[in-house]
């Protein structure tokens, strides 16, 4: 193990006579350092279990499912079905997870319990299948913090450039979505942040590709780039010359000028 030294003392020692050893000796330390952090990183994602909820029908995961333990442990799946599982006290033994979510139903065992058994064991994998009641497919969730946070912690995919979410954004209501000039602009309502209760209430905005022209398919999220403040968070696109009480817009759409540009 190399001596704590500062920078001037390293490049004295490496400058040594020795040097050469030296440096074999430097380069075979930090191939070591470089391959515990690469090794700890891989023993981070293989801690994990993973549980894939899947609908029936097409394959596809299904966001925003609850799967609870018997002593009310509950987990929400991401948006790609993904529940990251790593309870200490519950690795490698049996674990009953309760199944439910709207529009969707789980086989019930003779006691009325809707659910299922697993063995969580690290770096694994299970996949439950749903049977969806509702006509239309849930895709997944657009805004807000933590869209794909299971499949990140599992080492999974993910469409988005930022799969935890945009804009320091913690939740969003109130969607409205109009083509302009080649891009998808997009406004909220209220918007909440994770640093205090209170977000901001002046229509946030964002900008999003459109599909086929460098955006996504629409079924797997929109990669949204927000309209931010100085630390990152979104902020209001709708002051109208005051900065008091809240401030929102409705029926957003373009139209032309004289001259044909879209306004």
């Amino acid at each position: 193990m190399l001596p704590s030294c500062s920078k001037l003392q390293f490049l004295k020692w490496l400058l040594h006579p020795m040097a050469e050893r030296r440096t074999r000796r430097a380069s075979a330390f930090v191939g070591m350092m470089l391959l515990s952090m690469l090794t700890g990183q891989a023993a981070s994602t293989n801690d994990v279990f993973g549980i894939q909820v899947v609908d029936d029908q097409t394959g596809r995961g299904v966001p925003l499912v609850e799967l609870e333990t018997v002593n009310h442990l509950r987990f929400v799946t991401d948006s790609a079905g993904w529940v990251a599982f790593a309870e200490p006290g519950l690795m490698g033994q049996p674990v009953f997870f309760f199944v439910r979510s709207h529009g969707y139903e789980f086989p019930k065992d003779g006691f009325g319990n809707a659910g299922q058994a697993l063995t969580p064991v690290a770096g694994g994998r299970a996949r439950v299948r749903l049977k969806r009641l509702n006509l239309a497919q849930r895709l997944c969730r657009l805004t807000g913090e933590g869209i794909y946070r299971d499949s990140v912690l599992l080492g999974e995919p993910t469409p988005l450039a930022e799969p935890l979410g945009a804009g320091l954004v913690a939740g969003q209501d109130s969607t409205l979505a109009t083509p302009y000039r080649g891009k998808l602009y997009w406004f909220w309502g209220d918007t909440s942040r994770m640093s205090y209760p209170l977000g901001h209430f002046g229509t946030a905005g964002a900008v999003s590709d459109l599909p086929g022209q460098g955006g996504l398919n629409p079924k797997l999220g929109v990669n949204f780039r927000y309209f931010t403040n100085r630390t990152g968070f979104s902020r209001p696109v709708c002051g109208l010359g005051t900065t008091h009480g809240p401030m929102w817009i409705d029926g957003v759409l373009t139209v032309p000028d004289a001259t044909g540009r879209e306004r």
